[in-house]
């Protein structure tokens, strides 16, 4: 069967897994710490005096800790050190997350994965029934609010029009009283928790969880835009992926043991990376929960290349491929015969998205500068024409053929209110070139215009952590996550140069400055990947739960499992060879016997329950 293997292909926004598949990317500074839990204080505090360890957070019950290293130690270092402590039983580093949805296409306008009738989609006609048999399901279930979905990902739009009734609230929490009502450690956590952020409001800043969200639980019969699988349960939205789509693995651990806390039991994971971890794998083995996992989208074989969380061997862990309309496995979808449980449908999927309101536009055809304040040394930024003779105007370093040596000199934006904004971002544009790895571009924010902090840089795929520097010959587009800030009364920005005394070149320029935030505007997005398989069996899982709510986790996955439509062309990309049947799976359900006899057979999953290198994200 032809897989569609397209290697090189454009889709790379969501992709940022691939190349860690092989060696994950982590956060520096910090490792995960398992502690023999007889030594645990004593170890801990002689790490704090011997090394220079800093704990950051308990996770998973005091059973793993957050360490943050000195500056002087490397990731590699701690994790040598630790591997032959006797008194540690884990080290790993705290490793990148990633999404796992590929870049929508805002054209297509149906949900052929609730229902195919063969319809085309972007010139493809798709294969009449290749669908979960959504509509027939629906009549003997469409979820009940008693059932809680967690929504483990870059947050919920909290007010679309077409999410908001279907959200969890936490009854026990008294909104904006500054108190922490129900004594869980989170204070005015009424809709979740920000685990990237910090703070009570997940509100997403990229999309994806929303559209994950909308998947599983979109309302029905209210006259707007789409409807989920399982229509009337509740989604938690817990936010651990910042507006790069990028999350640590604590925070994940941090999300998922709130989850769990709060009643959560089934739990969607759209995300992962190709590092195992021992302590997400300990945590979820030990949790009366299913997670539905993302396989991934690096276009690979997952029993060659594991892909995690998905690829752990666990009963109550569901690893989902993507399916296309014509019911054969999406090109850029992770596979394998032996990790991956089933296909779901994951490409061209419409489902809920953002709308943007732009909190500053600035185009600089203004001369000089309005609002703006320059400064340094020396004070050189203006707003001056394009040397390229078409009139256009943009920020500019110096008016000089190169900057000046052992230049301190920036360029300012207006105050900015973003006291009623959430999920805000900073784009721009920049071209231009400085001396590599000598002269840098900072891109500073501060409360106050005197305490100044550097902000994190997407190029690309990229983040860049200490500055821009080098050769931009083109117009770049950058981006930078504001979501620390939200709801800031005052906030300022500035564009900073600094130079050295060696060389020096023509400096950058600099246009499109916009700093935009979320609207309440209700929006739609066309979106493919294994993110948006996964939510369908989760709603599916809802669905299950809604009619028997003493299902547990290991019930859940073999109903699901058992009841899946084969198709030929998925036979060799799955254990179950077969794509999601939800109304076969709510009739399955019935049959405890037929549930428990093929459990033994669906339960497994792939890639190494207890060694090898360790990655991870782990909950209570």
């Amino acid at each position: 069967m032809c897989r569609h293997v397209l290697l090189g292909i454009l889709f790379c926004l969501y992709l940022a897994g691939a190349a860690e598949a092989r060696s994950p990317a982590y956060k520096p500074g910090e490792v995960l710490i398992q502690f023999r839990s007889e030594a645990r204080a004593a170890a801990l505090t002689r790490s704090e005096q011997n090394l220079g360890v800093r704990a950051v957070r308990r996770l998973a019950g005091g059973q793993v800790v957050q360490m943050a290293l000195p500056e002087n130690m490397s990731v590699p270092e701690a994790l040598a050190i630790y591997g032959n402590d006797p008194e540690v039983v884990s080290v790993e580093p705290n490793y990148l997350l990633y999404t796992q949805g590929l870049p929508n296409d805002p054209y297509f306008d149906r949900q052929w994965g609730l229902a195919n009738s063969g319809q085309s989609v972007n010139g493809t006609t798709g294969t009449a029934g290749a669908d979960i048999d959504a509509v027939q399901a629906w009549e003997a279930a469409a979820g009940t609010g008693r059932v809680v979905v967690a929504v483990v990902d870059t947050g919920c739009h909290l007010n679309h029009p077409d999410l908001e009734a279907n959200l969890w609230v936490n009854s026990d929490e008294i909104a904006g009283n500054g108190i922490d009502d129900d004594h869980n450690g989170y204070v005015d956590d009424r809709q979740g928790w920000d685990f990237a952020d910090g703070d009570n409001y997940p509100q997403d800043a990229s999309g994806h969880g929303t559209h994950v969200a909308g998947i599983i639980a979109a309302r029905a019969g209210n006259a707007r835009g789409i409807t989920g699988v399982a229509r009337q349960v509740r989604l938690m939205p817990l936010r651990f992926m910042n507006g790069f789509d990028t999350g640590t693995v604590a925070d994940a651990i941090a999300a998922i043991g709130y989850a769990l806390a709060n009643g959560a039991r089934i739990i969607n994971c759209s995300w992962g990376s190709g590092g195992y971890s021992s302590s997400l794998y300990n945590v979820m083995a030990g949790a009366n929960a299913l997670f539905v996992c993302a396989a991934g989208n690096n276009a690979e074989d997952a029993d060659r290349h594991a892909f995690y969380p998905a690829g752990f061997d666990l009963q109550n862990v569901i690893a989902v491929t993507a399916s296309d309309q014509e019911d054969e496995l999406a090109w850029f979808s992770n596979y394998g015969l032996h990790s991956v449980h089933l296909a779901a449908p994951g490409s061209r999927i419409y489902s809920l998205g953002l709308d943007w309101q732009n909190l500053l536009a600035e185009d600089f055809s203004a001369t000089p500068l309005v609002g703006w304040t320059t400064g340094g040394t020396p004070d050189s930024w203006d707003a001056r024409l394009e040397p390229d003779g078409q009139g256009n105007q943009v920020l500019s370093l110096t008016s000089e053929a190169t900057y000046s040596n052992d230049a301190n000199t920036w360029a300012m934006t207006p105050a900015l209110d973003l006291s009623t904004a959430t999920a805000c971002q900073l784009t721009f544009q920049i071209t231009g070139a400085s001396e590599a790895f000598r002269d840098y571009l900072y891109v500073e924010v501060s409360t106050d215009a005197a305490a100044w902090a550097n902000l994190p840089l997407q190029v690309g795929d990229a983040i860049k952590h200490g500055g821009l520097n080098g050769n931009y010959p083109y117009w770049t587009l950058i981006m930078s996550d504001l979501g620390r800030w939200d709801r800031s009364p005052q906030l300022y920005l500035r564009f900073r140069f600094t130079s050295n005394g060696t060389h020096t070149l023509a400096g950058f320029r600099i246009d499109n400055v916009t700093v935009s935030a979320v609207s309440d505007q209700e929006a739609y997005a066309y979106m493919s990947g294994t993110s948006m398989a996964a939510p369908f069996v989760s709603g599916v899982a809802a669905l299950l739960r809604s009619r028997d709510p003493q299902l547990t986790p290991a019930a859940l996955k073999s109903a699901i499992l058992g009841s899946v439509d084969r198709v030929d062309a998925l036979a060799d990309t799955s254990q179950t060879g077969g794509r999601l049947n939800a109304s076969k799976a709510l009739n399955y359900e019935q049959d405890s016997d037929n549930a428990n006899a093929d459990l033994a057979s669906t339960s497994g999953g792939g890639g190494g329950g207890g060694g090898g290198c360790f990655i991870g994200l782990i909950g209570p």
